[in-house]
C-alpha cells in the first residue's frame, strides 16, 4: 500500500484483485455482491445487501404478520438487523446468528444473542433466507408461548421474502 491506497493492475478480462486487508477490514466474503459506480475520474465499490435494499418489502410484510399472528419477528441480512417489530437498535448481528446464515438450517432454540446488547427466549424459530442460491439472511419468530404456527409463519416469511428477491 502506499500514500494514496494499494495499486493493482487490470488483467486482460477486467478485473482487479480487492487486497485481502481491505476485504477483511470491510467484512466483504467470497461470492459478496458489490456495487460498481464511477464518475470521471473514481470507481466506487460499494457493498450490495438484496435484503436491506429490499427493506421497504420487508418491514411492511413483517409489520403485517406480526400484526396478524401477534408474534414477535426479526429480519436480518448479514450483518445487521433489517427489520424488527420489536424495540431493537438495528445495528450489527451476533456470531451466533451470522453462523445460523452460514448453516443455512431451520432451527428451534429457546434462546438467541441478537446481537451485544438484544437477547430473546421464548419459543424461537429461525429461518434461513436464500434467494440466488445464496443465504442472504435470517427471518426469527418468536413468541413467549409456543405455537404450531411459530415454524410455518418464520418458513413463509423466508420464502416471500427469497421470491421477491429472486424477482426483484
Amino acid at each position: 500500500m502506499n500514500d494514496t491506497g494499494y495499486i493493482r493492475k487490470i488483467d486482460e478480462l477486467g478485473r482487479i484483485v480487492i487486497p485481502k486487508e481491505v476485504r477483511k477490514k470491510l467484512r466483504i466474503n467470497d461470492g459478496e455482491n458489490l456495487i460498481i459506480s464511477a464518475n470521471e475520474k473514481n470507481i466506487n465499490l460499494s457493498k450490495y445487501s438484496y435484503i436491506e435494499n429490499n427493506h421497504k418489502f420487508i418491514e411492511s410484510i413483517g409489520d403485517k404478520t406480526s400484526f396478524l399472528t401477534g408474534f414477535n419477528i426479526t429480519i436480518v441480512d448479514n450483518e445487521r438487523i433489517i427489520y424488527s417489530n420489536s424495540d431493537f437498535n438495528k445495528t450489527s448481528i451476533s456470531q451466533t446468528i451470522k453462523n445460523h446464515i452460514t448453516n443455512r438450517n431451520s432451527t428451534i432454540l429457546t434462546n438467541l444473542d441478537i446481537n451485544e446488547t438484544e437477547k430473546i427466549s421464548g419459543h424461537i424459530h429461525i429461518e434461513p433466507i436464500i434467494a440466488n442460491s445464496l443465504s442472504m439472511g435470517l427471518v426469527v419468530v418468536y413468541a413467549k408461548s409456543d405455537s404450531n404456527f411459530l415454524g410455518t409463519i418464520s418458513k413463509l416469511l423466508a420464502s416471500i421474502i427469497s421470491i421477491h428477491i429472486d424477482e426483484s
